[in-house]
């Protein structure tokens, strides 16, 4: 906890001669590194011990379908998520392996936030702020450990703002090439990575200290560089008739009404305070404000304002045109912010100003009502208290994720015994693309899995999306994404073979349904 007289570093000041002061500032900075490295290591073994004791969610299943299946880039998202499975999962497919690469993108994102903060600000109060403020945002913490794009994103991006602000002091050609290669290596990561290049233009075109950049080549080689990296994606696409594009261009963005953009916006905004934080997301848009209004006369501000305020604007837009828009999009909009805050109570704390003291109070809320909801959040997963406290109305068990990893174990064991019945010629089949990437990852893709959504899915372009008309087909859906064998399958003939029941707390939470599927030429026979 930070307490006013930790934080009032100029108290100290004038019992000191200057060779002593020089000293004590090293040992408030050796300080606060330590503070910063122990909430990192805190921070990682409490992400360890999550994913020990946690099953997968149905869109980490999903995931980890992919890696199944090696290829340059996969219909929802670019490769990179897959791949790090692909390398975690040698071993095991546990999901403490499935899981491990994002707690280990999210150690180095923290140091990486860490370093910028120090950079910007000179100052290793302002990174453990930066790091603390970060840490406490949900979105932030949920990708620490959950497997998703976002993961090896959020580290590569602040790696690119780093090479990027050493753009201001130093001249060799070279630096503006790696900061294209981490651009196209964070494009293999999520397809938002593209947006750090309008960034990166208009950090080199409005800091006088970078703007020497704009004549040089080596700035504009780094695109050549970028798009080399991400070249794995492109040509994917462009094998496929670019199937990504039209998914994320026009498929997620259909014609609306006025009043739909309106419904949009405000889902987004509510959204956003409880992803990032009802506490910490009003100070992070004030943040916005101060980091604006400083930019016009201090570079540090002006390069956080160019990495985080036009990022939001875009996202803005995009999520309210979007009709499946997802609100931790916007998370690396966010990461700037953070440094920012660092920054700023870091300031307003060595001088021991009012602010300071909001600025300290304000943390020390936010931290009492994160610790509330991670209380919360760990007697929800070790325990059903709470479904059995809410009533049916308060209580949606589609929308809690816990239920998400519960019941594989008695779907994969009927799933075998059907299986070990029909024949070695059986397969599994289902409606909706993470049921089945859920399915595929509980019984290790054994029998085969299709997926027969009526939608386009990463199964369309493994070659799993029907199933042989002469085999039989082991047919599942639940309550939560219902299908219909029949329509599904209607070279079969389909009966149900057994429902599995997920109950806790007393509540039956959800249902699997799982049909057995003879062609009907064995039928007719």
């Amino acid at each position: 906890m930070i307490t006013p007289h930790a934080t009032l570093r100029d108290s100290a000041v004038a019992p000191f001669r200057p060779t002593n002061w020089h000293r004590f500032k090293w040992i408030a900075r050796s300080t606060w590194e330590v503070r910063t490295g122990c909430l990192l290591l805190a921070l990682t073994a409490v992400r360890l011990v999550i994913i020990s004791v946690t099953e997968l969610s149905d869109t980490e299943a999903y995931y980890l379908t992919w890696s199944r299946f090696p290829d340059w880039s996969y219909y929802d998202h670019p490769p990179l998520v897959a791949w790090m499975m692909s390398a975690t999962t040698i071993g095991s497919r546990s999901p403490f392996f499935v899981r491990i690469g994002s707690v280990l993108c999210s150690a180095l994102f923290g140091f990486l936030v860490y370093r910028l903060a120090v950079r910007l600000f000179a100052s290793a109060r302002a990174g453990f702020l930066a790091v603390f403020v970060v840490s406490i945002l949900p979105a932030f913490f949920f990708t620490s450990f959950l497997a998703n794009p976002e993961g090896p994103l959020a580290p590569l991006w602040v790696l690119y703002l780093l090479l990027l602000l050493d753009l201001r002091h130093h001249d060799e050609p070279w630096r503006p090439l790696l900061v294209g290669a981490v651009i196209g290596v964070g494009f293999l990561a999520k397809y938002t990575a593209l947006l750090a290049v309008p960034i990166a233009v208009l950090v080199v075109a409005f800091l006088p200290s970078a703007r020497r950049w704009l004549r040089r080549p080596s700035f504009y080689l780094a695109g050549l560089v970028a798009l080399f990296i991400a070249s794995p994606v492109i040509f994917w696409n462009y094998q496929h008739h670019w199937p990504s594009v039209t998914l994320h261009l026009v498929e997620r963005m259909p014609s609306a009404s006025a009043g739909t953009f309106a419904a949009n916006a405000l889902h987004i905004v509510l959204a956003q305070v409880l992803l990032f934080h009802p506490l910490v997301f009003p100070g992070l848009l004030a943040m916005l404000g101060v980091t604006l209004y400083r930019a016009r006369n201090d570079e540090r501000y002006r390069f956080l304002g160019i990495a985080s305020g036009p990022l939001l604007l875009f996202f803005f837009f995009v999520m309210v045109r979007a009709c499946d828009a997802e609100p931790h999009w916007t998370m690396v909009g966010y990461v700037p912010l953070a440094v920012a805050s660092g920054g700023w109570g870091d300031e307003q704390l060595g001088r021991a100003s009012s602010l300071g003291k909001a600025y300290l109070l304000w943390l020390r809320w936010a931290v009492a009502f994160t610790s509330i909801l991670a209380t919360l959040y760990a007697v929800h997963v070790a325990t059903p208290v709470i479904p059995r406290l809410l009533r049916d109305s308060a209580y949606n068990a589609d929308a809690d994720p816990i239920n998400e990893t519960l019941g594989w174990d008695r779907v994969r064991a009927v799933i075998a015994e059907e299986s070990a019945r029909l024949g070695p010629d059986a397969v599994v089949a289902s409606d909706h693309n993470v049921l089945c990437g859920h399915i595929d990852a509980a019984i290790d893709d054994q029998p085969a899995v299709y997926c027969l959504s009526p939608r386009r899915t990463e199964f369309d372009f493994l070659g799993r999306r029907t199933p042989p008309s002469h085999v039989p087909v082991i047919y599942v859906d639940s309550a939560r994404y219902p299908g219909d064998a029949a329509i599904a399958l209607p070279h079969h003939s389909c009966v149900r073979a057994e429902d599995v029941e997920l109950e806790r707390g007393g509540r039956v939470l959800g249902r699997y349904r799982i049909s057995e599927c003879l062609p009907q030429n064995e039928v007719e026979l």
